[in-house]
């Protein structure tokens, strides 16, 4: 067997065990009646508005993706729609490292896209993401007032405020990192191409033309233009998702005092660190372990955490699922022929290949897609 398979086979387990054990954790001492009861009491239009906001925060992915690709490539709306939501559903049915294949891989099979300038501006969009969930989390601990039911509590807080502010000035850094590789890229590229001689030409060649897309992603670091709106859209999106969160917490009839605004985003802070453990089911298991812990650390009982958190993952989740699974159904297409092709264009572009590296004809996708159909 194919050394690489096994190896695939190997994660797909360890995942599989981890989200398993972190489920388990999570579900062994609920009072699964109480939460059936608090789930079927939530306020379900509130729900529902969360649901609505979280469906435009992929509009709102969109316009920013569009804006990344801007210097690169002039892809339609819909296309980028499409991929994104696929692209969100690879998340959630295979893991987080999925989405980053299929999701560019969606969008070249409609659109005349390199592999690697879709690559490259799906990675700076998590960078965008990153840094905004640790300002907005950082931030708002400096203004969250929250006072610990116990010494230990007390402790715990004030090792995350500390956390917090220690992550808001990497996040600083790192931006300021970005605009100076920006800036000197042409330096940086030529210190690269010296330091990786001891690589395979084609490999060399690879980690230099992948760096370069990225480079070229980065020329809204110094437009201001495409800077204000790719930061906006950042804003827009990561409020709406807050804002989202609070609509969630609401629903189940938690007071405002208890959970103000800043609550619900520490909530969102805690639950997105849960979210980056690569289980599958959009991180089934760890996402509902951070959220639910996070609201008992702010005093809410048990039952009614749990039922937050399952809720929230299923509102987070769904959309995309929803509409990823349509296009995939209304065009004859699998997650896992598109991971296939994202995995071939990777490895294309790891290997510098020219003519993987240089967008296909329309006829050429055509062909492509009923290929894939059949």
């Amino acid at each position: 067997m194919d050394a690489q398979v096994v190896k695939g086979k190997l994660k797909t387990i360890i995942s599989l065990l981890v989200g398993a054990l972190f489920v388990y954790w999570f579900a062994y001492k609920l009072d699964w009646l109480a939460v059936w009861n608090e789930v079927r009491d939530a306020n379900w239009a509130q729900l529902g508005l969360a649901l609505s906001l979280l469906i435009g925060t992929y509009f709102v992915r969109v316009l920013r993706w569009r804006t990344l690709l801007q210097p690169m490539a002039q892809p339609s709306l819909r296309a980028l729609f499409r991929a994104t939501v696929i692209g969100f559903s690879a998340l959630f049915v295979m893991g987080r490292a999925a989405e980053i294949i299929v999701r560019p891989a969606a969008l070249s099979v409609k659109e005349k896209i390199r592999p690697s300038a879709s690559y490259a501006t799906v990675m700076v969009e998590r960078v965008f993401d990153m840094v905004m969930v640790v300002v907005f989390f950082a931030i708002n601990l400096v203004f969250f007032e929250h006072i610990p039911s116990d010494a230990d509590a007390m402790k715990i807080f004030g090792w995350i405020k500390v956390t917090g502010g220690l992550l808001l000035l990497a996040s600083i850094a790192g931006i300021y990192g970005l605009y100076s590789f920006r800036a000197h890229r042409e330096a940086a590229l030529d210190y690269l191409e010296r330091k990786l001689n001891w690589l395979p030409v084609s490999v060399k060649k690879g980690i230099i033309s992948l760096i370069t897309h990225i480079a070229e992603s980065l020329s809204v670091l110094h437009d201001a233009k495409g800077l204000t709106l790719v930061v906006s859209y950042t804003v827009l999106l990561w409020l709406m998702v807050a804002v989202a969160h609070l609509l969630v917490v609401r629903a189940f009839d938690i007071p405002y005092r208890l959970i103000p605004f800043t609550g619900a985003v520490f909530v969102m802070g805690l639950s997105m660190v849960g979210s980056v453990v690569p289980t599958p089911g959009g991180a089934t298991g760890p996402f509902h372990t951070a959220t639910a812990a996070s609201l008992a650390f702010l005093g809410i009982d048990q039952t009614k955490a749990a039922s937050v958190a399952i809720i929230l993952h299923l509102v987070i989740f769904t959309p995309a699922t929803f509409f990823g699974m349509y296009y995939l159904a209304k065009e004859g297409l699998s997650l896992e022929n598109l991971k296939s092709i994202g995995e071939k264009q990777a490895d294309d572009v790891e290997k510098h290949n020219p003519e993987a590296d240089l967008a296909e004809s329309p006829a050429a996708e055509e062909e492509k897609v009923a290929a894939m159909q059949s």
